[in-house]
């Protein structure tokens, strides 16, 4: 097969190229949580546990002292030479750690799944910590799975995971998931999925909630539907449930793994990217039933050896969050998406409000100077004359014509950002 760059990342380039509002990929223009913040910047200069105690109670005066600062000059002092003075000349907080995370993050991680799903895995034979989500994915697939195997795909999906499991031989097998516009909601074709699943060939079956790119949260009755498939026809279910804190307006996020018969044969996909606004950061994890972890290490081993030590201390300040941080973060992204919803409906696009993920996933026919272009062309039409950059809708299927009257615009960015794409909107269209 023929690798490509992503469309989403691509669209991103564009948007620099272009000067355009850049509400296309699924990153935020806003700080990460400070508290992980320091978490990492406190590892790397402190360089070994001790030495992030010291730092962590190390006081302004404390160090201008040491330096005999105390007076004069010492507000010329840069930040920079501040603290080159507490920096540890002993490390080994930015060097090589356990190959799996280290045991710090991967007993909060079992801490944090126990807080907010009542399950808590083994944290020395479930958790592995990956390099995000997406090499998460690619784990699972290679570990799982063998060349020739089928993967159930719902789509509109993200683009990573048919183009992963091509990369390792496996063949994607798609359902789709179907707007329904009177009850403002997205739907699966339950017939559809059964004649997918029934196949001997298929083994796994990828399941992302809240979903990217409609919004969908799948709710119980939906989920015991894909447990039963998997438990009937002896399914692996590959979760990615990053987005599992945003969620609106009374739907929750549930966790497949905790469904009856299904903690022996699901593989949980997450990471810090979206919780932590820090997608950047690349710390992610996989868990997995214990007789599947050792391959799925060794894999992650030899692909990338390990995530950075010293992120992976500022995940642990992320995950040791108050219950109320976590319960806080959908208020932000539901304020983004109504201003948004509204912006768009405004200039004529139709739209189902998302239940939650930060995407909206609009249909743009009634939008008379983009009704008669493809995807492709009306977005690219938005960079280049309106100067705000969206993804097309077609990105997102592989089968039929579902996607061909769809734009997916994030709103993970600032209000003001967001503002300000509107506003050139209402101008250009």
């Amino acid at each position: 097969m023929e690798v490509k760059e992503t469309v989403i990342r691509l669209m991103t380039r564009l948007a620099i190229e272009h000067s355009a509002v850049n509400l296309s990929q699924g990153f935020t223009d806003e700080a990460p949580v400070y508290d992980m913040v320091w978490g990492g910047i406190s590892a790397m200069l402190g360089g070994t546990e001790e030495g992030v105690r010291r730092i962590e109670s190390t006081t302004l005066r404390e160090i201008l002292e040491a330096e005999g600062e105390a007076g004069g000059n010492s507000l010329e002092i840069t930040l920079k030479e501040l603290l080159a003075e507490v920096r540890n000349p002993r490390d080994y907080l930015n060097q090589y750690s356990f190959p799996f995370g280290i045991p710090e993050l991967r007993h909060a991680i079992a801490d944090y799944t126990e807080a907010f799903h009542g399950h808590r895995p083994d944290p020395e034979e479930q958790v592995t910590v990956v390099l995000g989500a997406s090499e998460g994915m690619a784990v699972a697939f290679r570990s799982l799975l063998d060349p020739g195997d089928c993967v159930v795909v719902i789509q509109p999906y993200h683009e990573l995971y048919p183009s992963q499991a091509e990369i390792f031989g496996l063949v994607p097998r798609f359902v789709t998931l179907r707007e329904d516009r009177d009850a403002g909601t997205w739907r699966l074709d339950r017939d559809e999925v059964r004649s997918v699943v029934s196949d001997p060939s298929v083994k796994a079956f990828v399941v992302n909630t809240p979903h990217n790119p409609t919004g969908k949260v799948l709710n119980d009755d939906e989920l015991s539907f894909i447990a039963e498939s998997c438990r009937t026809y002896d399914l692996f279910a590959i979760t990615d449930e990053i987005y599992e804190h945003i969620t609106f307006e009374g739907h929750r996020h549930s966790y497949l793994a905790g469904f009856e018969g299904m903690a022996e044969r699901t593989v949980v996909v997450n990471s810090i990217s979206k919780t932590g606004r820090s997608t950047g950061w690349r710390i992610g994890w996989v868990i997995t039933p214990p007789e599947r972890t050792r391959r799925l290490r060794a894999v992650h081993d030899n692909l990338v050896v390990q995530a950075p030590t010293p992120l992976q201390k500022g995940a642990v300040s992320l995950l040791r969050q108050d219950r109320a941080f976590f319960d806080g973060i959908a208020a932000g992204y539901l304020r983004k998406r109504d201003l948004l919803l509204d912006g768009l409906r405004e200039v004529g696009f139709t739209a189902s409000p998302p239940e939650g993920a930060y995407y909206l996933f609009a249909d743009y026919r009634s939008v008379p100077a983009l009704a008669a272009m493809t995807p492709t062309d009306a977005a690219m039409h938005l960079i280049r004359e309106v100067g705000v950059a969206t993804v097309p809708g077609d990105n997102f299927y592989a089968t039929g014509n579902e996607g061909d009257r769809y734009l997916r615009f994030a709103f993970c960015r600032s209000v003001e950002t967001i503002e300000a794409g509107i506003e050139r909107l209402r101008a250009g269209l």
